[in-house]
């Protein structure tokens, strides 16, 4: 439907307002003057019919009818009006314009009926008598007793009347016109003063909207446009306000968001990008200026990174994973996910961070590989001197107890070098393995899996005098690499033990919660200070390097934990008292970890 302007909408409306009120007033006006030429007639002709009845009433009494009926001509005559004397019988005994005797019978007329009653009467009607409308007024004559002895009528022409009628009708129709235009000329001036404001408004409007607010709205006479006014200009100045701070703040979180080294991604709940940084367009070999509200799948064209970040948009928590990107090179990311919020806390999306690991990824490889391979050229000549010196510390030898001293140190130093190399090696192993772990997961009976563990350490525990206590149902099964996981207990206890007093004891907690298996190895040792805690994990990390040595620890122990639980996609925390003692619990899932 087409808009029309607010003055062609007002403009008609006024229009027919005043076409109303002028046709009503006109229709007023002419009533009113009708009524007065009538009335005012009515009193001349019932002035006339007064006196020309006290006139003939002492004739009427002597009953002479050719005197009656000369009296009604002489008199009719001389006054311009037509006097008639009608007997109570109906019959006319004189009138000024006809002869009596030809006259028919005037007893129906409704004057006369009114008159033969006692009151006047009055009708309008066209005579056919004279062949013309008339005004016939009749009033009754009465003697001494109250007795109507006749009729007197009086009659005059209605065309004087309706000649002024007429040119009333005229100067009424004339003013009417007239007025009617003046009207419509003030409607369109009035409309203008109330559209011409408004216009101007509306212009400032869509120079607000433009992005001009500079521009303002002169006040205006009229309370109500002068405030609308006034809010327009202040809405102008807070709209001012408002998209500078936008723009400063898009601008800095642009610049931001370009300078990251990181790919920043942001997906809403339909799965449409709402930003991609320019790192993030690298990573994923896109133009990220042309990504903006395109489906995710137009953009990211990898199988694993889109399925990550509809689990990402799905989960509630936060999400980290290390994805393969295939392609020209081939590159290894971390990708993390985590809930897109609105200013109500409402979510609207995931927020992606992909981090470029390749090189690091390399780097890892690289020393891992050296790593490997310095301990497997380091196992052949430490095995060689420790077989050399357990020659000479043998029976066959009869050395000096300085020179026994000495190859007892050696033979220490090289068991402990060895086992330094032998957690190395098993390092590079787990490293290695990370990636097809899965081959080597089987159900396994956890129960079995700590005995197992608890009996490799039985022996150290009994030389310190320390129980160890295991509580786990007997038919839980898990989906792990045993050898691995035994392993893994085993440091724990080890350590345990090693860092208890004795007499104590160690107590391992196994436990099914939902969908997850944890382990909680409990000892009543030394404990840990909490500033130890953030980097107890760390490959050759000591808290007391001292007592570490003396007690024959590498700094690998939980390393080896700690990449052993990562494997299994498991996590590992640790708890600690200086005093009471260690909690470290371990927390894998019921279900087969996936690639």
């Amino acid at each position: 439907m087409k808009k029309k302007h607010l003055f062609w909408l007002l403009l008609p409306t006024y229009w027919l307002l005043m076409a109303i009120a002028i046709v009503v007033i006109a229709f007023y006006a002419f009533h009113s003057m009708s009524n007065l030429y009538f009335q005012a007639l009515e009193n001349d002709i019932r002035t006339r019919a007064t006196l020309f009845a006290e006139e003939v009433a002492p004739v009427i009494r002597e009953g002479d009818e050719a005197q009656i009926d000369a009296l009604c001509k002489r008199i009719g005559e001389s006054v311009q009006t037509r006097f008639t004397i009608i007997m109570p019988d109906g019959t006319v005994t004189g009138d000024s314009s006809e002869d009596p005797d030809m006259m028919e019978n005037h007893r129906a007329r409704p004057e006369a009926i009114a008159a033969f009653g006692g009151d006047a009467g009055m009708d309008r009607r066209y005579s056919r008598t004279l062949k013309q409308e008339m005004i016939y007024l009749a009033i009754p004559l009465k003697d001494e007793s109250n007795r109507v002895l006749c009729a007197v009528r009086a009659a005059l022409p209605m065309t004087s009347i309706q000649a002024e009628l007429h040119t009333m009708t005229r100067r009424v129709l004339t003013a009417s016109v007239l007025a009617g235009l003046l009207a419509m000329l003030i409607c369109v001036g009035v409309v203008r003063r109330i559209t011409t404001p408004l216009r101007g408004m509306d212009l400032a409007a869509r120079r607000f909207a433009e992005g001009d607010f500079t521009h303002r709205i002169p006040p205006h006479p009229a309370l109500e446009l002068d405030q609308l006014a006034t809010s327009l200009n202040s809405m102008s100045e807070q709209l001012n306000k408002t998209v500078s701070t936008v723009i400063e703040q898009r601008n800095e979180q642009n610049a931001v968001l370009s300078s990251m080294d990181e790919g920043v991604l942001a997906i809403d709940r339909r799965e449409r990008i709402i930003h991609m940084n320019r790192v993030a367009g690298i990573i994923l070999g896109v133009n990220h200026h042309d990504s903006k509200r395109q489906l995710m799948q137009h953009v990211v064209r990898f199988v694993n990174l889109q399925e990550f970040i509809k689990a990402a948009l799905s989960s509630q928590s936060p999400l980290k994973r290390d994805l393969s990107l295939i392609g020209t090179p081939q590159k290894q990311i971390q990708a993390s996910g985590t809930v897109l919020r609105n200013a109500d806390e409402e979510s609207i999306g995931a927020l992606i961070v992909l981090r470029d690991v390749t090189q690091l990824r390399h780097l890892e490889t690289v020393r891992s590989d050296f790593i490997a391979n310095v301990s497997h050229e380091l196992k052949t000549p430490i095995t060689s001197i420790k077989g050399f010196v357990e020659t000479l510390l043998s029976d066959d030898w009869n050395h000096s107890e300085d020179i026994l001293r000495f190859l007892n140190i050696i033979n220490q130093q090289a068991g402990r070098l060895n086992s330094i190399i032998d957690d190395l090696l098993t390092l590079s192993r787990l490293e290695r393995k990370n990636g097809c772990l899965r081959e080597t997961i089987r159900p396994t009976n956890l129960a079995t899996v700590i005995n197992s563990a608890i009996d490799l350490c039985q022996i150290k525990a009994s030389e310190n005098n320390i129980t160890v206590d295991m509580v786990c149902p007997e038919n839980l099964i898990i989906p792990v690499n045993g050898p691995l996981i035994e392993q893994a207990l085993v440091n724990l206890i080890v350590n345990a033990v090693k860092y208890s007093e004795t007499g104590k004891k160690v107590k391992i907690i196994a436990e099914e919660h939902l969908d997850k298996v944890t382990i909680e190895v409990r000892d009543q040792g030394f404990g840990i200070e909490n500033k130890h805690l953030d980097r107890l994990f760390e490959r050759f990390y000591r808290i007391d390097a001292a007592r570490s040595r003396t007690l024959g620890g590498t700094g690998l122990g939980l390393s080896i934990v700690k990449h052993i639980v990562q494997a299994h996609r498991g996590s590992i925390q640790v708890e600690s008292t200086v005093g009471i003692g260690s909690a470290f619990t371990i927390q894998l899932p019921l279900a087969e970890p996936t690639e």
